[in-house]
């Protein structure tokens, strides 16, 4: 149940000239879409048991911390096949992630998250953020998120997300909905600002193409991992010649830069 990993034709351009948002940002509008004059509003919406959105919750935890208090819980994500390093895809996997439960700002950043589901399970069922269990078959989970997305953001971000993630065609797939097994709306963050509004759809392949690979193999657990970044900070990795040293580094290094490009955007949106 991963969501493939295809790579957008170039033929695939956001509004303003930029790439696909799809692994990477893209500023896809000149608008400011914030409720509230002179603020930045930053909104994930994803799944429990999504390994990008596990991937992307450490750096945004990071980030975000510098505009209030994040309070967040340590989870793993359902395992799912990985992108890794020399280009193939790994075993099921699962990646040490965080579920946002509130933010408290401190200044002009606000922040909203929405889980569409819980888990995605193998016997063809799903689970709802309550661990309420529904029988799913073809689309009727992409139906489902449509229906709880169209209710629970506003009308901004559910176009965007319905433009680049149902009518976009991508690589093989009529849209990237349809290249998740079974199909589903992926994890997306959008940031707008009085500059202007940026999207990303998985995590940033940018920074490191194989970030969850990286996170799922580096013996962290989500509750280590978390018991660093909510004091501010990562664990101090130096080069290593084992592969779970290897793989921490990578993993710390890519939660840093990240955490910047976040933040970088957010800048860039105020």
């Amino acid at each position: 149940m991963v969501l493939a990993f295809v790579k957008p034709p170039a033929t695939n351009t956001a509004q303003n000239g930029g790439s696909f948002p799809f692994l990477q940002f893209v500023k896809v509008s000149n608008r400011d879409y914030a409720s509230s004059p002179n603020t930045v509003e930053v909104y994930l919406v994803s799944w429990e048991g999504c390994p990008n959105g596990a991937t992307q919750s450490w750096p945004l935890y990071l980030a975000l911390s510098h505009y209030g208090k994040v309070n967040a819980t340590p989870i793993w994500s359902d395992p799912e096949p990985l992108p890794t390093p020399n280009g193939s895809v790994s075993a099921p996997m699962q990646v040490p992630g965080l579920l946002f439960q509130s933010f408290v700002p401190n200044g002009s950043v606000r922040f909203h998250f929405l889980y569409l589901i819980g888990r995605i399970f193998y016997n063809g069922s799903f689970s709802l953020p309550n661990g309420t269990v529904i029988p799913f078959s073809g689309d009727s989970i992409l139906t489902f998120e449509q229906q709880e997305l169209q209710k629970d953001v506003p009308s901004w971000v559910y176009d965007l997300i319905v433009k680049y993630e149902l009518e976009t065609p991508v690589g093989q797939y009529p849209n990237l909905a349809d290249a998740g097994n079974p199909p589903h709306i992926a994890t997306t963050l959008l940031i707008t600002g009085p500059n202007g509004t940026w999207m990303i759809i998985g995590y940033d392949r940018n920074v490191n193409p194989a970030a969850p690979y990286f996170l799922a193999v580096s013996g962290y657990t989500p509750q280590e991992l978390y018991g660093y970044v909510s004091k501010g900070a990562l664990p101090n990795v130096t080069a290593t010649s084992s592969p779970q040293g290897y793989a921490q580094l990578e993993a710390t290094l890519y939660i840093q830069q990240e955490a910047q490009q976040i933040l970088n955007v957010i800048r860039e949106a105020e």
